[in-house]
């Protein structure tokens, strides 16, 4: 629908323009009025990563771990896997990220992410 790729875009375009309140807003309005679109998996993640930059760790690593487990096989899976690592060490959570960044490599050995978790798994140790 037309309708839900702009309100998809103007949600990002306002987190890309560092209005993160209005993206929370946004994506959530979107993903309640849209369950079932493709681009739900996207705006979780976008979601997540406007509320880690509003200094929300609990909610961004909740939506992260949504997307990580609704959406396995989802593009964004790997990259939200990382961003919970980040989440987790920057919560003091060291064994968690740790862990998560282990179980990224592990289950998305090719991706750019499994790249940058190899090395932030060497500086965490």
């Amino acid at each position: 629908e037309a309708d839900e790729k702009k309100s998809y875009d103007e949600s990002v375009a306002l987190l890309r323009n560092n209005d993160f309140a209005g993206a929370i807003a946004g994506l959530q309005t979107f993903i309640r009025r849209y369950p079932a679109s493709a681009y739900v998996p996207h705006a979780v993640y976008w979601l997540a990563t406007a509320q880690y930059s509003k200094g929300d760790l609990k909610d961004a690593m909740s939506g992260y771990r949504n997307v990580i487990t609704s959406h396995p096989d989802h593009p964004r899976a790997p990259e939200a896997m990382l961003a919970l690592a980040n989440c987790q060490a920057e919560s003091k959570d060291i064994r968690g990220a740790r862990l998560t960044l282990e179980n990224l490599v592990r289950s998305y050995p090719q991706s750019e992410a499994a790249a940058a978790g190899r090395d932030r798994i060497a500086m965490l140790r």
